[in-house]
């Protein structure tokens, strides 16, 4: 059974439209969360309370900088909550929503906490990145550096009451983050797809995302400030993440967590690296989706899927393991550490360690 509580609205102005939105919602004292760039690009200081913004964010939100954010939280009175940026400003919002929610200090209490959440705090999120999906999905991810680990956050309440996708946000993007980024939603899509969750609904989401991402990326590689090519990807990613908000990820991202901790890979990259073995190792246990996918793209055969995947990062960035520094001799710790729980296991076909050090001898070089 699909279930998703956000409200997905698009417009060609956001600020008016997060105006109505949190009238609606009742929120008229937001606590703002933002990067620093969003805040000198978007003048957010003119926009919203400047006392009541929070920009000190980290690319990979990090248990400190989490705790920057609960601690300011907890010096400002707000009614409910704005994102405006890429994952991982999402991220630490909602490490500031859970803390609300459950009335804890510190990141390490939010974390432990299994219980119903005895408050809820609305909350509007706005994408700035063609990517993360985090505007629909309950998850949050924070990053323990000196553990080099990776830990979640899932609560319904975590859950946005409304995302507002405007693709404007998106066009001061430079190509290696916007690649990244794309590549993070269409690694969102397939493992929506080879997922033992999976549902007929966030299949067809799936589906449809790889087919927006696959029919623009050359668009956007010609011509970055293309506001129409923009909106397409930034509904792509969207729209991926309506469908593993349902599944949850899989091997792809599971490979990816250890590639970001040791390696600083970015996780658009990390989290897509794997896309292609992947695909091989899974078709079987996909058939139906991948027809309905080659129909709908008008392909021929995987071949031809398979190539124009790889032409994605093309030129644009780095990817392959050994780009990112990655020793032939590292592989086979990696192989041990790639084994995420509640990630790896969503895979249709179960993954050995074998499959495993085979997917990253194939990605190395």
């Amino acid at each position: 059974m699909y279930h998703n509580p956000v409200k997905v609205v698009e417009t060609d102005s956001w600020q008016k439209k997060c105006k109505e939105v949190q009238e609606s919602l009742g929120i008229h004292e937001p606590l703002v969360v933002t990067s620093p760039g969003n805040l000198r690009r978007q003048k957010l200081p003119t926009v919203f309370n400047p006392n009541s913004i929070f920009s000190n964010i980290a690319p990979n939100p990090t248990f400190e900088s989490c705790q920057d954010a609960i601690d300011f939280s907890k010096r400002v009175v707000f009614d409910g909550l704005i994102a405006i940026g890429g994952g991982s400003v999402m991220d630490t919002a909602k490490t500031i929503l859970a803390a609300s929610g459950t009335g804890k200090d510190t990141i390490e209490h939010v974390l432990c906490f299994t219980d119903s959440f005895p408050k809820r705090v609305s909350s509007i999120f706005v994408p700035t990145t063609h990517g993360t999906g985090s505007e629909v999905t309950m998850w949050g991810t924070i990053w323990n550096v000196k553990e080099k680990k990776k830990y979640s956050l899932s609560h319904p309440n975590l859950y946005p009451d409304v995302a507002i996708l405007d693709g404007s946000l998106t066009l001061s993007l430079p190509l290696d983050i916007s690649i990244s980024t794309l590549l993070d939603a269409l690694s969102h899509s397939f493992e929506a797809i080879w997922n033992k969750n999976r549902n007929p609904k966030s299949t067809y989401f799936a589906i449809q995302a790889i087919c927006l991402i696959l029919e623009n990326v050359e668009k956007l590689k010609h011509d970055l400030k293309n506001r129409e090519v923009r909106s397409k990807l930034l509904k792509a990613a969207n729209i991926a993440g309506l469908a593993f908000s349902n599944t949850k990820t899989a091997a792809a991202h599971s490979i990816s967590y250890p590639l970001t901790t040791n390696f600083q890979v970015p996780h658009g990259i990390a989290s897509s690296l794997a896309i292609l073995p992947l695909l091989e190792i899974n078709q079987s246990e996909i058939e139906g989706e991948l027809g309905q996918l080659l129909e709908q793209l008008n392909m021929k055969g995987l071949s031809e899927l398979s190539s124009r995947i790889k032409e994605i990062p093309s030129n644009a960035i780095k990817f392959t393991l050994q780009d990112w520094g990655v020793q032939k001799n590292q592989l086979e710790e990696l192989v041990t550490q790639s084994f995420a729980k509640g990630r790896m296991d969503n895979n249709i076909v179960e993954l050995t360690e074998e499959h495993v050090g085979w997917i990253l001898n194939e990605i190395y070089s």
